[in-house]
Order: structure tokens, then sequence, then C-alpha cells
């Protein structure tokens, strides 16, 4: 009985790990390759077509926008740190 317990728990976590491993490299090639993050919440955000800090589960991401008549919103800069330090980040 309590064997299953610890197999059933052992495997829930597991799964969360993978999770949450898999939301974070997502993340990060999206910000090396400046591309907006997917899975964050925003933060403080300005009315220019979403610059501000956006925050993972355990990293902050910093988004650079602009908006022009033409293109829209563009999007300029993104950096992403974890504990502190820049771990991604990409200009155009």
């Amino acid at each position: 009985m309590y064997e299953k317990v610890a197999t059933c728990t052992a495997s829930g976590a597991g799964g969360l790990i993978a999770l949450y491993f898999g939301a974070f490299c997502t993340d990060f090639i999206r910000c090396s390759n400046l591309k907006e993050p997917i899975f964050v919440f925003a933060g403080a955000t300005a009315d220019d077509g979403g610059s501000g800090q956006y925050y993972g589960i355990g990293y902050v991401v910093t988004v650079q926008k602009h908006i022009t008549a033409e293109e829209g919103s563009t999007l300029d800069a993104v950096e992403m740190r974890m504990f502190g330090k820049v771990i991604a980040a990409a200009i155009s």
C-alpha cells in the first residue's frame, strides 16, 4: 500500500519538475532569439504594446517594445534574469 503511494507521489513530483523544465527552456530559447516568453505573468507593463517586467517561476523577463504607425508594436529587447543574473538577452 505505501509503495503505491510513494510511487504515485514520486511520479507526480517528477511530472511537475518536467513541466517546469519544459516551460523554462521554452522561455529561455524564445528570449535568446528575440521573441516574447510564453510561460510568464505580467507585472508592471507600459501602454506601448507590452513593455515591462514579466514573472515566471524563478525568473524575471524584461521586455522593451515601441509602437509605430507603420509596423505596430515592435520588440526591441528581451532580457531574462534568474537570481539577479542575466541568463539570456537579445537586442534588435
